[in-house]
């Protein structure tokens, strides 16, 4: 698990909503860490799927930005904390 959190951390941007948060937010790593065995917070990994496939967080569910629909999401999304992240080398 290390070494996928080390290798986000190179490319990855990820996005936080949580009921208290005033909007999207964004998240380093290492604040990413603690959030992923919680109750409520959902991982979705917006890479393509041979990256996806090649190593994702785990919990991790991919998604297609592009594509979301509501039913992709949790039915509590108000007391949840969703979490996008993808591999950004630019």
């Amino acid at each position: 698990m290390d070494r996928r959190l080390a290798g986000i951390a190179l490319f990855a941007t990820a996005l936080a909503v949580a009921a208290c948060s005033p909007g999207f937010g964004q998240l380093k790593v290492d604040e990413v860490r603690p959030l992923l065995h919680k109750d409520n917070v959902y991982v979705f990994d917006n890479n393509g799927q041979e990256r996806y496939d090649a190593g994702h967080l785990p919990g991790a569910v991919r998604l297609n930005s592009k594509d979301i629909k509501p039913a992709d999401l949790p039915a509590d999304k108000k007391n949840a904390t969703l979490i996008f992240y993808c591999a950004n080398e630019g």
